[in-house]
């Protein structure tokens, strides 16, 4: 018996390498489908873990404030679309006096293009106060982070943006003009850790200016999309935005219209519904090339069949049974299958290893869909390979060997 499904594996291999480019052709749908799936769980995988270190990079003792209720928002919505209203200038104020707040740092939007060496119209003006360093524990690179006793014409550069503003990489002392007045570049940020697919606004790309000199430019508070606090030591953060939220809703009349999280939890929720969504929409597609895939192999075996019949008459003719001729194509269509799933793997690890090394994603491997995928390929295969096996297995074999 194990002879003979050698038999049919190496009769099977020598069909498909009789026509290399049809065989390859049939099952594309199955390389692309298998590939298509493997590679969005792994992406999805690598982006859950830079997100999860870029939140971690806040630590436990930060609580964030935005506005809207019953939902995360996002730094990177509320800064350029604001659907959500955004915090007042008394909302910060009665944020600072809830037991257990150490610091509230504001983020607030200011519009306006910034100029330098060269011109950026639509950029992302961040004002803020001097305690942004401390609270989001990120430091500067070069120069000093603005502070109560400089001049509020000093501004603060994130890296990205300091490369596409100026031609001098460290580029302190150099003068920004924006909304009309000039500005001295007084420090530049060492590099944010950014995820693609992260729902925080990148701040490697933004200026960030004194929040009471945004205010005098606007003649007006600016509108404030999101508060980072941090809580005093020993206090507990989850214990105190329950606090905060409290207060608020008190002061908004009873309205529940503010998000209060842990820095934690900022956008683990939210980028693990984005990630999940893109991931069913793969799986989707990917469901569509195996059904094309097995259609393909089942259109291949049904003219393999049909090329093949006094082939088959011959074989019934001197003994072979419906069994074994069922088994010989279903054969052809596991190794189409197989031949395929293995193509699918390794393009797949290809394709990892080529973002890896030239795209900010970081997929990463996991194992148990790199069996789920082919199995699923090999199924698909072996299902629609049926037919045609069957087709075959059927035939007579006097009216088999009559045909030319």
């Amino acid at each position: 018996m194990s002879t003979f499904r050698k038999g049919n594996i190496h009769l099977a291999l020598q069909s498909i390498g009789a026509a290399k480019g049809r065989s390859l052709l049939t099952m594309l749908g199955i390389i692309i489908g298998i590939a298509a799936v493997i590679l969005i769980v792994c992406i999805g995988e690598g982006v859950k873990q830079q997100v999860a270190a870029q939140t971690a990079h806040y630590g436990r003792d930060v609580v964030v404030v935005q506005p809207g209720g019953g939902q995360y928002g996002t730094l990177a919505a509320n800064l350029l679309l604001s659907p959500q209203g955004s915090l007042s200038a008394a909302d910060i104020d009665t944020v600072k006096t809830v037991s257990g707040v150490a610091r509230a740092v504001p983020i607030a939007a200011v519009a306006g293009s910034i100029r330098g060496d060269r011109t950026i119209n639509t950029p992302i003006v961040i004002a803020t106060s001097v305690d942004f360093p401390e609270v989001t524990k990120h430091k500067v690179a070069y120069g000093a982070f603005f502070d109560a006793a400089s001049d509020t014409d000093t501004v603060v550069l994130g890296s990205q943006l300091a490369q596409k503003l100026f031609e001098d990489n460290v580029p302190l002392g150099q003068t920004v003009t924006f909304r009309g007045e000039q500005f001295i570049v007084g420090g530049l940020l060492k590099p944010f850790a950014s995820s693609p697919f992260s729902l925080e606004a990148n701040f490697n790309d933004a200026l960030f200016i004194p929040y009471a000199k945004a205010r005098s430019l606007t003649g007006s508070d600016p509108a404030t999309s999101q508060l980072f606090v941090k809580v005093t030591a020993g206090s507990d953060a989850a214990t105190v935005a329950q606090s905060i939220h409290r207060t608020l809703v008190a002061k908004h009349g009873g309205a529940d219209d503010i998000t209060v999280h842990t820095a934690l939890s900022s956008n683990g929720s939210s980028s693990g519904d984005t990630i999940h969504l893109l991931t069913l929409m793969t799986i989707g597609i990917a469901a569509i090339a195996f059904i094309v895939g097995g259609i393909g192999i089942m259109n291949v075996m049904l003219v393999s069949v049909t090329e093949r019949t006094q082939e088959v008459g011959l074989r019934k003719a001197i003994g072979a049974t419906n069994q074994q001729i069922l088994r010989q194509f279903m054969a052809e269509a596991f190794v189409l299958s197989a031949v395929g799933a293995l193509l699918g793997i390794l393009l797949s690890l290809a394709s990892i290893g080529l973002l890896r090394l030239y795209s900010p994603l970081q997929p990463i491997v996991v194992w148990q869909i790199f069996v789920i995928a082919p199995l699923v390929g090999l199924v698909t295969g072996l299902l629609f390979g049926t037919f045609p096996a069957i087709k075959a297995a059927r035939k007579d074999p006097i009216e088999a060997l009559r045909r030319r």
